[in-house]
């Protein structure tokens, strides 16, 4: 088998390379040029144009056009949609509590009951003892303890729970508002329920002068305990009660109860508003729930009321001994004293002044029984010479801003009860009185326009009691 090859020359092969690549650049070029001509044509005249049919120029690629909602092709048939029904209420699901178990016995089974007794929990005892106390039977016993612990945990009864007994039926309370009973049925046997405890809220305005000390004036106006404490824990971060309320200066506050209309007693209280005229300033606080993160205080421009610390962190104490140079009451050698004392009867509550990590809690030398808080990497706060240390203050416990840490007393190196005060700034002492804090969080913007209509909601509650804003000063004396 013969092969044949074909030999150019190389001078002939050269020639050809050049020539092939001046017509690649050719092409190239003239390609270039076309491209650019398409990306500004110019449009024909209708003179050189033979057909009917003129080319489209687009001076730009083209880009396709949206896909059609498939929607458009159906028919617009109107339909009816039916929206989901509202959780109901549990105000609309569970029964409302009887004046008597009697009431609520023949109610819920048509059985009469002949008498109702009251017996009290005792220490060490269950259920079942109780109701043996009461009269019932091994078989009613079982059978009723059977039905109530569906609705209740019988393991966290206290001592001294009140139930209400007859020989059809038993109730009691294991929360605020709610009652649980358990009734016998003629058909079905033992069985429970819950019931709901009507409850009604009533706003309360209540202002006054301040003669002596703010808790005689609030006593005056029969303020509630637990009105007044919230009030003072509030303004308790702007103002020192010891040292700037004068006689002449005035108060007031708005606050809402709520009272169980079958026993008329008092379930909560919570304060709402907040004033104070103090020495020709004027200070005005508003509560507002903001979502997650809780309710707090705030000016009418949504300015936090809340500061790091309390300034004083107890209640209706005298300031006996400031902060700085001053003549030892046991040594009788001039010292620095790097706090401040609150003279106070012996049992007094002590409360944090601001949220922490207990450091210290227990006997430290001269300073007696003594609680150390750090609240942040810069703040911490001291109380010495307590009576007694409250429950779970232990080092490492977390506690809240106004939780009871402690009770005046006279414990260590001190000459009558009182509570001697610390605050420390990056380890160094400094005068609890004068020291700047930072205040809390603002209002969110986004929840101004709400805010500023609670407060609305607020003045005019004021101006529907008819009183005179001491703070404020922006409405008048009704005509009474």
């Amino acid at each position: 088998m013969e092969k044949t090859v074909s030999c150019i020359a190389v001078e002939t092969a050269r020639s050809t390379i050049l020539r092939i690549g001046l017509m690649t650049a050719v092409t190239f070029v003239t390609a270039m040029a076309q491209i650019s001509n398409a990306a500004t044509p110019s449009l024909p005249s209708g003179a050189n144009s033979d057909s009917g049919l003129e080319p489209i120029y687009y001076s730009r690629l083209p880009m396709p056009l949206p896909r059609p909602d498939i929607a458009l092709a159906y028919a617009a048939i109107p339909i009816k949609v039916t929206l989901p029904k509202p959780r109901p209420s549990i105000e609309e699901v569970l029964p409302t509590s009887t004046a008597t178990l009697g009431q609520m016995i023949a109610q819920q089974t048509g059985l009469e009951s002949t008498g109702e007794h009251v017996y009290k929990l005792k220490s060490g005892e269950g259920i079942g003892k109780l109701l043996r106390r009461a009269g019932y039977s091994e078989k009613d016993i079982a059978s009723s303890v059977m039905a109530m612990a569906a609705k209740a945990s019988l393991r966290s009864l206290p001592v001294g729970l009140k139930f209400t007994v007859s020989e059809n039926g038993f109730v009691f309370s294991n929360r605020v508002g709610r009652d649980i009973y358990t009734l016998r049925d003629p058909d079905a046997g033992w069985l429970a329920l819950t019931a709901i405890r009507p409850v009604e809220s009533y706003l309360t305005f209540a202002h006054g002068v301040i003669k002596n000390s703010i808790y005689k004036a609030a006593a005056v106006s029969a303020v509630p305990d637990n009105a007044l404490l919230e009030y003072i824990r509030i303004m308790g971060f702007s103002v020192d009660f010891q040292r700037e309320v004068q006689p002449g200066d005035a108060f007031e506050m708005l606050y809402e109860r709520k009272i169980d209309l079958l026993s008329g007693e008092e379930i909560s209280t919570r304060l709402h508003y907040a004033g104070l005229r103090l020495s020709g300033d004027q200070l005005g606080f508003y509560r507002f729930n903001r979502d997650k993160k809780g309710a707090g205080w705030f000016d009418k421009d949504g300015n936090s009321a809340a500061r790091t610390l309390i300034r004083t962190p107890i209640a209706g104490a005298r300031l006996s001994s400031s902060f700085g140079m001053r003549r030892h009451p046991i040594s009788g050698f001039n010292a620095m004293h790097r706090g401040v004392d609150f003279s106070a009867p012996t049992g007094t509550p002590i409360i944090a002044a601001g949220s922490g990590t207990i450091k210290k809690a227990g006997w430290l030398g001269s300073y007696g029984r003594y609680v150390q808080i750090k609240h942040n990497g810069t703040y911490s706060t001291a109380y010495a010479h307590m009576s007694r240390i409250a429950v779970g203050i232990v080092p490492g416990a977390r506690v809240q801003q106004g939780q009871v840490i402690g009770y005046v007393g006279s414990s260590g190196q001190s000459t009558g009860p009182h509570l001697h005060y610390e605050i420390l700034v990056n380890n160094r002492r400094v005068n609890p009185l004068t020291v700047s804090l930072p205040t809390g969080e603002k209002i969110d913007p986004s929840m101004l326009d709400i805010f500023r209509k609670k407060v609305v909601l607020i003045d005019n509650e004021v101006m529907a009691n008819g009183a005179l804003r001491y703070v404020t000063n922006d409405l008048t004396l009704l005509d009474e």
